[in-house]
């Protein structure tokens, strides 16, 4: 299933609802059919996905034995989360620039995966 992002500030970006989901958890959003990120929820969105991606690179890098949080997704597939997030947080600081909020829709909830 598809998960569709938009603003008016950015062109839309879609993306699979496992990752779709994972990165809303992160942000600590729901994954429901309907979503929106307002302007003020962006700066903490943000900082979330950086350390998310800091702490993917310190595992990486063996700096660091913790285990990754539960985000529905299996270890294996972890591995390169923080890159797909990339064009999710470009949109997120094009949103912030121009004040815009992000909604995302998908064809139905695609609640945590068990």
């Amino acid at each position: 299933m598809l998960v569709r992002f938009t603003s008016q500030a950015t062109a839309n970006l879609l993306m699979f609802d496992d990752v779709a989901r994972a990165l809303l958890k992160v942000v600590g959003k729901a994954p429901t059919q309907r979503g929106v990120i307002t302007v003020a929820e962006m700066t903490p969105a943000m900082a979330h996905l950086r350390a998310m991606a800091d702490q993917e690179k310190r595992l990486k890098e063996g700096q660091e034995a913790l285990p990754i949080p539960e985000v529905g997704i299996e270890p294996h597939e972890l591995i390169g989360l923080s890159v797909r997030a990339q064009p999710f947080m470009k949109m997120l600081e094009q949103a912030m620039r121009e004040q815009k909020e992000i909604v995302w829709e998908a064809p139905k909830d695609f609640p945590a995966q068990k």
